[in-house]
């Protein structure tokens, strides 16, 4: 039966406000049950029971009502078992999964997809951010049905914050893994994105993998390379014949196009929220900031805002701080005068900091963006300035979220995003109904349609992905594209295939490039280990002519000479700060923290050591074809992946563990760039007696309580 409008709107009306429900309880309580009994899957009869328990002390006598309709709804989270009766509690032990804490039970639609998947199915479902979608993984991997698991995430932050909680519930029983050079143990969880996924060469042994946000599957535009690397991580993955599970928002459907074989079940639950959703719908005024900072001012409890981009970040946060709405604290204070001496104290992130804003971005460091969230869900901070990095996925508590842009580096957000940011807000059991402030029109209204690639081999499937298929799987129009590099005069297939994910004509014009050049060119490419500056630099430029160096690193290196002075600069494993006071004779402090940062991140510690081993087969495949001597760049490549120190020590960061901490503790802790052995030198360390700040040991200590 269809949901009375009128009714719906009525109840919408009357149950946010102060003492309309104590007006006439009984009223409201039965419009409820009207509204449920016409359709209990229908969102407004899921939003409005939501309300309702928001108010539930308003319900006085008639609160049992309620219980009623939370059954009703199958919330099984929300009810006491205690207050069941013997049908209700039957309904109740039928929705807990094994294996978990005891007080643990799925709603309805959770169960649903945890038993399809207990019996064997692939399930991709789509479904609001607030529904418990990684809980079903956590039930999944306590089943004891599988004892390889592969969680694919995609942003390095959800790395951390996947491994800590599933350490926390796992550690006795599986080894987390989030690097492909840590060892394996007999179980073994490995949470990794999909660029780390490919490092490795055999996932043969698999029993069960995840792809967390699976819409990122299809690509944006034709320069979406993380699309086409999860692609490639999926198919291999599947290929391997491990079950699987896909999580991501809601959407249309996903392409029913499959030539690798695969069983897919796409199960839809776009109504099952766990919080409702109040939208206020908001005005810019002359002055955006002041726009913002006085709805700030009205706001009751911990606020994410959500910008376009770091800088805009950096705008928004400098705002609040002038109009004093931070809530400051000692401890707080203290880790921005560590962050001020360790990078710059006119950064925008310490001065926020020290005023009680917390900034959370890409271009911040892990360890410090780790440490704000942390902050933030403590209560110890009242505003968190965030980009999309932590809309992907990051676990927050707020009650309110404020949308101020509708974009994200220029580009309009789609309905994906805009959800993924709306669910950010309310939280199970603390907030039943989460507000978001919204400055601009909603995007497009139609949910996307997810076309995967690698299923469906379609004009999205880029060239990287497909010759990394087997023959077999290619569509006959995938094989005639394949052709063409297999037939390529200048580079060898098997070179092709090694450098996954790199574009393969990128691969072949510079292999052309090399091949036409003369002796002195040829001959700057034979080292190994490391190069002269001049080598370097050649290097350099071919990364800039043949693989769009001009669009990697976010302007941090915008030509072939800088980026071989900045690689080189690192040779004496400067400090950060010692880095930014150089950049400071270019730029001011904002600009020059964030584009030190930017090289680290991006060219450094990615973009640089990831094309080094491209050329490097490059040049081996072309020279050896001539008989003349070729390189290897391989360890040189490590070296600057590492910024020159230990690799143990660069790794820490993404285990809450700040680079100039690590190294400090460099004699204590560094096991030749072995993680594992670094991290149990870490678990033995005495941290009260460091020589170091109390920030750095309250970071140290939280670390090691998560390992």
């Amino acid at each position: 039966m269809p949901i009375d409008r009128k009714l719906a709107d009525s109840l919408f009306e009357r149950i946010p406000v102060e003492g309309q429900i104590q007006a006439d309880v009984f009223e409201v309580a039965s419009d409820l049950c009207t509204i449920v009994n016409q359709d209990a899957e229908s969102a407004d009869a899921h939003e409005l029971v939501l309300r309702a328990m928001e108010h539930r002390g308003e319900f006085g006598e008639f609160d049992g009502i309620i219980d009623g309709l939370v059954r009703r709804l199958g919330l099984f989270p929300y009810l006491d078992p205690t207050d069941l009766s013997i049908a209700d509690l039957l309904a109740y032990e039928a929705h807990r999964p094994d294996n978990m804490e005891k007080k643990l039970v799925f709603h309805r639609a959770q169960a649903h997809v945890y038993h399809l998947l207990m019996s064997g199915e692939n399930v991709a479902l789509s479904a609001p951010t607030s529904f418990g979608k990684s809980l079903i993984i956590d039930a999944a991997i306590a089943s004891g049905k599988y004892d390889n698991i592969v969680i694919v995430v995609p942003t390095l932050a959800l790395i951390d914050e996947t491994r800590r909680r599933l350490t926390k519930k796992f550690a006795g029983e599986f080894k987390v893994i989030t690097r492909s050079s840590q060892a394996q143990t007999k179980r073994n969880i490995f949470v990794m994105t999909q660029e780390r996924v490919l490092e490795s060469e055999d996932w043969s042994f698999v029993d069960f993998f995840v792809i967390d946000e699976f819409y990122k599957l299809f690509p944006r535009d034709g320069n979406d390379d993380r699309a086409g690397l999860l692609n490639q991580a999926f198919y291999v993955l599947a290929k391997s014949g491990a079950q699987f599970y896909m999580l991501g928002p809601d959407i249309r459907g996903v392409t029913d196009q499959d030539h690798i074989g695969v069983e897919l079940k796409v199960v839809h639950h776009p109504n099952y929220h766990t919080v409702a959703t109040q939208i206020h719908r908001m005005q810019f005024g002359e002055d955006e900031n002041a726009s913002l900072v006085e709805l700030c001012r009205q706001l009751d409890s911990k606020t994410i805002i959500f910008c376009s981009s770091p800088n805009r970040a950096s705008r928004v946060a400098r705002a609040l701080v002038e109009a004093g709405l931070g809530n400051t604290s000692d401890e707080t204070k203290e880790a921005a005068k560590w962050i001020g001496e360790n990078f710059h104290p006119e950064w925008h992130f310490p001065i926020a900091l020290a005023n009680g804003i917390g900034i959370h971005h890409g271009r911040v460091p892990r360890a410090l963006a780790q440490y704000v969230v942390r902050k933030f869900n403590e209560g110890e901070l009242d505003f968190l300035v965030c980009t999309s990095t932590l809309i992907e996925g990051v676990n927050t508590k707020a009650k309110n979220i404020v949308i101020l842009d509708n974009q994200i580096n220029r580009v309009d957000i789609d309905r994906f995003t805009f959800n993924n940011i709306m669910g950010r807000s309310g939280r199970m059991f603390e907030f039943f109904v989460g507000h978001v402030y919204v400055f601009h029109d909603d995007p497009q209204t139609q949910l996307p349609f997810v076309d995967v690639p690698a299923l469906s081999q379609s004009e999205a499937a880029s060239d990287s992905l497909i010759v990394q298929m087997d023959d077999d799987d290619l569509t006959e129009v995938s094989r005639a594209r394949v052709q063409r590099f297999v037939d390529d005069p200048y580079l060898s297939f098997e070179v092709i295939q090694q450098n996954k994910g790199v574009d393969p004509q990128q691969q072949i014009n510079a292999a052309q490039l090399i091949a036409e050049s003369g002796d002195e060119y040829k001959a700057n490419l034979s080292w190994t280990r490391w190069p002269t500056y001049q080598q370097l630099r050649q290097i350099c430029e071919l990364i800039f002519s043949e693989f769009n160096g001009h669009r990697l690193g976010s302007g941090s290196a915008v030509s072939a000479s800088q980026l071989t002075f900045l690689t080189w600069r690192l040779r004496d494993r400067p400090s950060i700060r010692e880095l930014i006071e150089a950049q400071l004779k270019r730029d001011e402090p904002d600009v020059a923290v964030q584009k030190v940062l930017d090289f680290l991140r991006l060219w450094a510690n990615f973009h640089l050591p990831r094309l080094l081993r491209t050329i490097s087969l490059i040049q081996e495949d072309v020279l050896e074809r001539e008989g003349l001597e070729t390189g290897n760049y391989f360890w040189f490549a490590a070296q600057v992946e590492n910024y020159f120190v230990d690799a143990g020590l660069v790794a820490l960061e993404e285990f809450g563990v700040p680079i100039q901490t690590a190294l400090q503790l460099e004699n204590e802790i560094a096991a030749e760039g072995d993680l594992d052995a670094t991290l149990e030198n870490l678990k033995d360390l005495d941290v009260d007696i460091l020589p170091i700040s109390e920030f750095e040991k309250e970071l140290l200590e939280d670390s090691i309580s998560h390992l």
